[in-house]
């Protein structure tokens, strides 16, 4: 009897732990809405924020939760279900970027897989319907909660804050970029997912200020994922 017991005991620790690990995983899906908007805003600098606008997840559906005067729209992408994105765009990324954004968010949440995502991108972008931005700009990825899925890894890690310039059709090979010297040199360029939505990304030395998200999101947040790199030294 007690050895029916402790393997009873054994099995229903087993399976609390898998509700809390599903629970888990469910929450990014699920944040509060002032939790949503703290995790979208921690993307941008601080002084940037406060007239901001911002797109939030509920019900399945992204809505715009903040009409803000400022030239930033936030949002928290997902490239995987148990992933958290935040980022600011400017204004020339709303019209163009944000849309293809939110597609990719919401094709990943209806259980789409990476790969299917990547390749539903390019057609579309292929036949017009995504296009580049209509101007140089920028995207503020400067969050210390930048939890995306790593294809290569094939899982969700922790990458380190940075900033994004649209750079639609440009390469590595054009502007002399590799991931390796972005990794060992803060602000040296690197181009990521080069075609019609390619980005110049450059890593900043701190990530913005979080103090919103730990307040807003007491709870909600899982343990954070390992790193992706080292964060780099200057």
């Amino acid at each position: 009897m007690c050895g029916y017991r402790r393997r009873m005991k054994k099995s229903l620790t087993l399976f609390s732990a898998m509700l809390l690990t599903s629970a888990a995983g469910a929450n990014l899906q699920d944040l509060s809405i002032e939790c949503e908007i703290a995790v979208a805003r921690s993307a941008a600098p601080l002084r940037l924020r406060a007239d901001a606008s911002v797109y939030a997840l509920q019900d399945g559906e992204y809505k715009r939760v903040i009409e803000g005067a400022g030239p930033l729209t936030c949002i928290v992408e997902r490239n995987d279900p148990d992933s958290i994105v935040p980022q600011c765009l400017d204004r020339a990324g709303v019209d163009t970027i944000l849309p293809a954004l939110i597609h990719r968010s919401l094709m990943s949440l209806s259980g789409a897989t990476f790969q299917e995502i990547q390749a539903d991108f390019k057609q579309r972008a292929d036949n017009g319907e995504f296009k580049p931005a209509p101007r140089a700009g920028v995207s503020y990825m400067m969050s210390n909660y930048n939890y995306t899925y790593i294809a290569p890894r094939e899982r969700v890690m922790k990458i380190a804050p940075h900033v994004m310039f649209y750079a639609p059709h440009v390469s590595n090979h054009d502007i002399g970029g590799s991931f390796e010297s972005m990794v060992g040199n803060v602000g040296t360029p690197f181009l990521f997912d080069e075609g019609v939505h390619g980005y110049m990304i450059v890593y900043t030395e701190h990530e913005a200020d979080s103090t919103e998200v730990a307040e807003a999101c007491r709870g909600q947040l899982n343990e954070a994922p390992p790193s992706f790199t080292p964060f780099p030294q200057g």
